[in-house]
């Protein structure tokens, strides 16, 4: 009984697939490393505090609206809070540009911004 092989077309596709999912997981990695990064403590929609975490030599340790926000020189993470579902909390460290931390039920946002984004004036251009 011969083998049945796959059409050449399929094999193609196949390969084209299999880069571009390649592509799409190395990508992040390719991305240059922030300098410097910033986190924005964001309570209610309002900046309450911004920590360079560049500038840092050691652990900050903050407490706002029932959440205990701890910013290191490597990234920042919500080490408690007394909201319920507490997931906030295991979300754990965020380290790179743009990603953020929420606790919705206590209104607290953290975000990490390069130092590019912190001189930009606009938040978003709408046309």
């Amino acid at each position: 009984m011969p083998k049945k092989r796959l059409p050449v077309g399929d094999v193609v596709i196949y390969a084209v697939l299999l880069v571009l999912c390649l592509l799409l997981f190395l990508l992040p990695m390719l991305r240059p490393a922030a300098d410097s990064l910033t986190a924005a403590i964001i309570v209610d929609g309002n900046v309450v505090e911004t920590v360079d975490l560049s500038a840092l030599s050691g652990d900050v340790i903050r407490s706002v609206n029932g959440c205990e926000i701890t910013v290191t020189p490597d990234g920042v993470r919500m080490t408690a809070a007394d909201c319920p579902d507490k997931l906030c909390v295991r979300t754990g460290a965020i380290r790179a540009a743009g990603e953020s931390i929420a606790c919705v039920p206590n209104r607290v946002v953290v975000i990490l911004r390069s130092a590019a984004e912190n001189n930009d004036p606009y938040d978003v251009v709408a046309y």
